[in-house]
């Protein structure tokens, strides 16, 4: 019985992580660009919350100070990513 509880328990962990790793991007991160406004001196503002993946984890964004060019959150320049997929 204890056997079955562990093998159980690790193949729902292996399907967990499994499903994570799926969610992780392939190179080029897509950017849904709806989600963000374009100001006048190139910065770019989130429109609503929202999560992105990079290789270092979970990169969650929500409303505030805009984002610059070479500015770093979470290990990403959001800035020259959005510049480069939604001008």
């Amino acid at each position: 019985m204890l056997l079955r509880s562990v093998l159980f328990g690790l193949s729902a962990w292996a399907l967990v992580a499994g499903s994570a790793q799926a969610q992780q991007p392939t190179g080029q991160m897509e950017v849904d660009c709806s989600r963000f406004t374009r100001n006048p001196d190139g910065s770019w503002s989130v429109k609503q919350p929202l999560e992105l993946f990079s290789e270092t984890g979970r990169v969650r964004i929500s409303p505030g100070p805009p984002f610059k060019l070479g500015m770093s959150f979470g290990g990403l320049d959001i800035a020259r990513m959005l510049d480069e997929q939604c001008r």
